[in-house]
């Protein structure tokens, strides 16, 4: 989970009154590994930093980015392997785009949770 700051008062203006988590799902799959299921209609792919991502809702509601370019196979094709489900697509594809460009992250992420 990434802590986030609230700021402001009822008007959204003045200083940071606490602290809540946005959840984001980051996944590496192996093979055999179900991939969440998405709403094909949904799919729109997201600029970050000069980067497409395919984006899509998936049934809960989330939204989820994978792979690293617009001519990507599905999410439930099997070569898929790393995607991230979170409350937005932008949060998705910016978290996803953020750990392309520093792999290493990857591994200090404790049980798959940013």
């Amino acid at each position: 989970m990434i802590p986030t700051t609230e700021h402001g008062d009822e008007t959204g203006v003045g200083e940071a009154t606490g602290e809540r988590s946005i959840p984001i799902e980051i996944s590496v799959a192996t093979d055999g590994d179900e991939r969440p299921p998405v709403d094909d209609e949904t799919r729109v792919d997201v600029e970050v930093d000069g980067q497409m991502y395919p984006t899509a809702r998936l049934a809960d509601g989330r939204y989820v980015a994978w792979w690293f370019e617009t001519d990507a196979p599905e999410l439930s094709d099997p070569v898929t392997t790393e995607w991230v489900a979170a409350p937005t697509r932008f949060l998705a594809a910016g978290t996803l785009h953020e750990l392309w460009q520093d792999p290493a992250a990857f591994d200090q992420l404790p049980d798959g949770e940013l």
